[in-house]
C-alpha cells in the first residue's frame, strides 16, 4: 500500500488530477449545496409553480445563449491549454480577441431572436411573457460568463473555474432574492434575481481570467504567431457547438416536454429529482474539469499512451467516489424529495431512475472530454445526435403514458447509448478503453 501511494505521488499527472480534481469536487460540493438552497428557497416562498417557470425561463435563456456561443467556449479550453503548454502567451490573446468579436455579434443576433419569439415560447411553455422578453436581454452577458470560466479551465485554474461554473451563480442569486425580495414581493423575484447575478458573475469571471492570465504569461521571445483564422477556428468550434446543443437536448429536453406536455409543478417535481441525481456526478464532473486540459496537452503532443493512462486513472478514481453518493440516494430517495415538501414526494422512483442514467454516466469515464479535446469533435457530435434522437422520441412515447417517471426511462435509455457509444469509439480510434470494471481492468 506504502509502495503504490508513493508511486501514485511521484506520477505527475495522476497527482494533478487528484489534487485538482479533488480542490473542484469540494468547490462542486458546495455548489451542490447552494443550488439546493436556491430551489429550496424558490420552491418554498414561490411554490412548484414559481419554480416551474423559473426553471423553464432559465432554461429558454440558457438556449439562446448556446447558439451564441457556437462552441467557442469549448473551443477556448482546448486552445488556450495546447497554447498555454507551449508558452504561447501572443497566440492566446490573439485567438481571444478574434473569439469576443465573434461572440459579441452573435449574442447580439441571438438575444434579438429570443425577444422576437418570445410570445410563442411563452405559450408553448406556458411561461409568463415578461420572464423571456427580461432575460431576452441577458444573452451577452450569459455568453462572456461562460467563455471566462471555460478559459480558466484552459489555463487550469480549476478552483476558479468550478466556482464560477457550478457555485457563483446559485450563491449570488439567494443573495439577490433576499435584497430584492425587501421591496418586492411578487413571483418575479427570483428571475430578477438570477439575472442581477449573472451580471455580477460576468463581471468577476472577466477580472479573474485577466488576473491569472497576466499572472500566468512567461516572456518568449521565440514565439511564434500561428496564423489562426477565424474560418479555422469556426472548423472546430461549429461541430463543437452542435454537440454541445444536443447535450443540452439530452439534459433539458425532458424539462421543457414536461412542461409543454404536463405543467410547471411536473417540472419543478422533475427538476429536483434531477439535481439531487447530479450528486453522483460530483466526481465526475470535478475530474473532467482537470482531465479535459490534460487531454488537449497529450493530444498537442501526440502522446496517446499519456492519454490513455490519464482516462484510465480518472475512471477508476470516479468509480470508487461515486457509489457512495449513489447508494445514500437509492437507499433513502424518499427522504430527500420530501425535503421540498409533501407535494414533491411523487419524484422518488424519478430519482431512482435517475441515478441509474448518472452511473452509467460517470462509470463510462471522462470519454466525452477525451473526444472533444482530442479531434474527435464530429464523431462526439454524430453520436449526441443519434442519442438525442433517441430522447426526444422516447419522451414523446412514455410521457404522455407514464408522466415524469416516462422521461426519466428515456433519459436512462439515451444516456446510455450516448456513453456506451462513445467508449467503443475511443476503444476504436486510440485502443483503450475509458470504462472501469474493478477486477477485470486494473492497471492505473
Amino acid at each position: 500500500m506504502i509502495k503504490l501511494i508513493s508511486k501514485l505521488r511521484n506520477d505527475k499527472d495522476f497527482f494533478e488530477i487528484f489534487q485538482k480534481g479533488g480542490i473542484s469536487f469540494l468547490i462542486r460540493i458546495g455548489g451542490q449545496i447552494m443550488g439546493f438552497l436556491l430551489s429550496f428557497i424558490i420552491a418554498h416562498y414561490y411554490g412548484a409553480q414559481g419554480l416551474g417557470s423559473f426553471v423553464l425561463a432559465i432554461t429558454v435563456l440558457r438556449i439562446f445563449t448556446l447558439l451564441a456561443k457556437l462552441g467557442l467556449d469549448t473551443t477556448s479550453v482546448r486552445f488556450i491549454a495546447s497554447f498555454a503548454k507551449q508558452n504561447k502567451w501572443k497566440n492566446i490573446s490573439l485567438f481571444r480577441r478574434k473569439t469576443l468579436v465573434l461572440l459579441c455579434i452573435t449574442s447580439v443576433i441571438s438575444s434579438l431572436i429570443m425577444y422576437i419569439l418570445s410570445q410563442n415560447i411563452s405559450l408553448i411553455l406556458n411561461i409568463r411573457l415578461q420572464y423571456l422578453q427580461m432575460a431576452s436581454y441577458f444573452v451577452l452577458p450569459m455568453t462572456f460568463f461562460v467563455l471566462h470560466y471555460q478559459s480558466l479551465k484552459g489555463l487550469k485554474k480549476i478552483a476558479e473555474f468550478s466556482f464560477f461554473y457550478r457555485m457563483s451563480q446559485a450563491t449570488f442569486t439567494i443573495i439577490s432574492i433576499y435584497i430584492i425580495s425587501i421591496f418586492i414581493s411578487d413571483e418575479i423575484v427570483p428571475i430578477y434575481a438570477y439575472l442581477s447575478a449573472l451580471l455580477i458573475v460576468s463581471v468577476l469571471s472577466f477580472i479573474s481570467y485577466k488576473y491569472w492570465f497576466i499572472k500566468s504569461k512567461k516572456v518568449n521571445h521565440e514565439e511564434i504567431i500561428e496564423n489562426l483564422k477565424i474560418k479555422d477556428i469556426l472548423k472546430i468550434s461549429i461541430p463543437l457547438m452542435f454537440a454541445q446543443s444536443v447535450q443540452f437536448v439530452m439534459a433539458w429536453t425532458d424539462k421543457l416536454m414536461i412542461g409543454n406536455m404536463l405543467d410547471p409543478e411536473s417540472v419543478a417535481i422533475y427538476g429536483v429529482a434531477f439535481r439531487f441525481s447530479m450528486i453522483v456526478s460530483i466526481t465526475l464532473m470535478a475530474v473532467n474539469s482537470i482531465a479535459a486540459p490534460k487531454f488537449a496537452e497529450k493530444f498537442a503532443m501526440n502522446d496517446n499512451n499519456s492519454m490513455a493512462k490519464i482516462a484510465i486513472q480518472s475512471s477508476k478514481l470516479i468509480f470508487w467516489t461515486t457509489l457512495p453518493f449513489a447508494a445514500i440516494l437509492l437507499i433513502f430517495p424518499k427522504f430527500f424529495m420530501g425535503l421540498y415538501g409533501i407535494e414533491f414526494l411523487v419524484g422518488f422512483d424519478v430519482l431512482r431512475l435517475l441515478i441509474i442514467g448518472r452511473l452509467i454516466n460517470a462509470f463510462s469515464g471522462s470519454v466525452g472530454n477525451l473526444m472533444q479535446m482530442s479531434g474527435q469533435q464530429n464523431s462526439y457530435m454524430s453520436i449526441l445526435i443519434i442519442g438525442a434522437i433517441i430522447n426526444i422520441g422516447l419522451n414523446l412515447l412514455l410521457i404522455p403514458k407514464y408522466g415524469i417517471d416516462g422521461a426519466a426511462y428515456a433519459s436512462i435509455v439515451s444516456m446510455s447509448f450516448w456513453n456506451l457509444s462513445m467508449v467503443y469509439m475511443v476503444k476504436k480510434k486510440f485502443g483503450f478503453f475509458t470504462m472501469y470494471i474493478p477486477f477485470i481492468n486494473k492497471k492505473l
